[in-house]
């Protein structure tokens, strides 16, 4: 008989990295709703996951080195949440709550604006019109805070940029030849959600000068 009343405390949960969406893969934001959980605790002990301190959402068992990856049983709605685990051996021990780790679930990102062309890429006599000369025009507009914004030339990928923290983007366009194109942007937030399409912006680019006019000549009249 193996008489068995320890446990060995545990440590915080980790976001799984496969769960850990977006840019970062250790930020603990996420667009999953059912996101993994993983560590160490007891070798063959089962570990149940809590949310916000008493709230049961997932069990699991230790496989025989300890190691352990618990996931919600059920989706769970966006949200900041502080997610703990605990864990009982096979002789019955349980231990205390884990520290906790904070989690955000966001699973939902704005449509950015349609892209203006920028007044200083807006070349000619009018600052209004988005036809310019410059080869690779700037555009501005808003987005998710601290998002990623693609440009787009007629669907074709053009350029990259950062949103500030409150939501405004300066994008610029690769070299582009003479022509009509109609630009448009996409946003993908932190957490990895895509944005719809932006509205579609058309600019004409025309980088080639008028032909040299003719030598003047004095009208016989005058």
């Amino acid at each position: 008989v193996t008489i068995d009343t320890v446990i060995a405390s545990v440590s915080a949960p980790d976001l799984a990295v496969g769960s850990d969406t977006g840019a970062s893969s250790s930020d603990d934001i996420t667009k999953t709703t059912t996101p993994a959980f993983a560590g160490t605790v007891e070798a063959n002990a089962r570990v149940d996951l809590y949310k916000d301190g008493a709230t049961f959402v997932g069990t699991a068992n230790a496989n025989g080195s300890g190691a352990y990856s618990v996931t919600p049983s059920s989706a769970l709605t966006a949200g900041t949440y502080v997610f703990t685990v605990k864990a009982t051996d096979p002789a019955g021990n349980v231990t205390a709550a884990s520290p906790g780790l904070s989690v955000a679930i966001d699973t939902t990102i704005a449509t950015p604006s349609t892209p203006d062309l920028d007044p200083g890429s807006d070349t000619g006599t009018s600052a209004t019109d988005n036809t310019t000369n410059d080869n690779t025009p700037t555009f501005t507009g808003t987005a998710e805070a601290n998002s990623t914004v693609k440009l787009y030339k007629d669907g074709v990928e053009v350029g990259t940029a950062t949103a500030t923290g409150g939501g405004t983007y300066s994008v610029t366009s690769s070299a582009l030849v003479s022509g009509t194109y109609t630009f448009m942007v996409k946003a993908t937030d932190v957490a990895g959600n895509v944005s719809n399409d932006s509205g579609g912006l058309a600019v004409t680019i025309d980088t080639v000068a008028p032909a040299t006019p003719g030598q003047p000549r004095l009208d016989p009249l005058s």
